[in-house]
């Protein structure tokens, strides 16, 4: 497997986490703690979120989710 950069967490992420928490909760559907400051990391760089915890990050609006293992 290849190597991954770890990617350091930044203001940016930070605020981004808490428009992805605030817009969960008031749909009634949040996600753990961790996996909101995944989330707003993953949008406010535009990656791809690799997991295969694909029901919780789906809920998260503009994010792109992919399980790698199914093939989803």
């Amino acid at each position: 497997m290849a190597d991954f950069p770890a990617v350091g967490f930044k203001r940016e992420d930070a605020l981004a986490a808490g428009e992805v928490r605030a817009a969960l909760a008031a749909k009634g559907t949040p996600i753990g703690p961790y996996d909101v400051l995944i989330a707003g990391q993953a949008k406010t760089r535009d990656l791809v979120l690799i997991t295969n915890n694909v029901g919780d990050f789906r809920r998260v609006d503009g994010l792109r989710v992919e399980d790698w293992t199914t093939g989803r």
